[in-house]
């Protein structure tokens, strides 16, 4: 895939964020996302490598729109400045355990995954996890591969416990999150970007253990790979 010219578009867009001239420059964003498609394929190939439930996700699947939605937001500007994909076997807007990564206008690279900001019946799962087994999610952030390449959890969290939960809940400072994602953003990434594919995907096998806890979390059982879609029905409140 050619950075480079990612990164110079994406610049440019975010200089004239307006649909005159996007759809002036339409065939490089046609251009380009065409490649990052193929890259997007390439990552989901070697992520299935050690985590064969995404094994049959479509890089189109995983792909975020380029358009922003503007409805209800201040912002109207009408378009993201990042190319962007989440990978994950139920669907990159199911608000399940996923693997993301993007590139902005200003060449950054961020690699992240987990949970974003679950409904309440999936967080409120999660949380109960964690206060009945804490040792489980300290094992997930010790893991040495986890640790060098994210560190710990992070995120937006309440300044009080939540409810049915007091400061000496085991884990309450994880419990009090809102989100459970784990993010880097690797430095000096474009000269090495005839191998990002595979950067991405040892990323992304570094932070495979807390998907995969996330996963045993959301399932209540010691199953650690794909949500059936009963399971899924359930975590909505549409099952019993």
């Amino acid at each position: 895939m050619d950075f480079p010219a990612l990164i110079a578009f994406l610049a440019e867009l975010a200089r004239h964020n307006n649909k005159p001239w996007f759809e002036e420059h339409r065939p490089t964003y046609e251009r380009l996302r065409g490649e990052w498609l193929a890259f997007v394929g390439q990552v989901i190939v070697g992520i299935a490598q050690f985590d064969p439930s995404v094994g049959s996700v479509s890089p189109k699947d995983a792909l975020f729109r380029i358009n922003r939605d503007v409805r209800f937001a201040k912002d109207k500007r009408p378009y993201k400045t990042t190319f962007s994909a989440a990978i994950c076997p139920q669907g990159r807007t199911s608000g399940l355990p996923a693997y993301y990564f993007h590139i902005t206008e200003a060449g950054v690279l961020l690699v992240a995954g987990g949970v974003y900001m679950p409904e309440p019946m999936i967080l409120g799962q999660i949380r109960q996890q964690i206060a009945e087994h804490p040792e489980r999610l300290a094992a997930v952030l010790a893991e040495p591969a986890f640790a060098a390449t994210f560190g710990t959890l992070e995120g937006e969290r309440l300044k009080r416990p939540p409810q049915g939960y007091d400061e000496t809940t085991p884990g309450i400072a994880f419990i009090k999150l809102k989100s459970f994602t784990a993010s880097s953003e690797p430095w000096g990434w474009l000269p090495r970007s005839g191998h990002l594919a595979d950067e991405i995907v040892t990323a992304c096998r570094a932070l495979f253990p807390l998907i995969r806890w996330l996963r045993a979390a959301l399932t209540g059982s010691g199953d650690l790979g794909y949500l059936s879609p009963q399971e899924i029905d359930r975590l909505a409140g549409l099952g019993s």
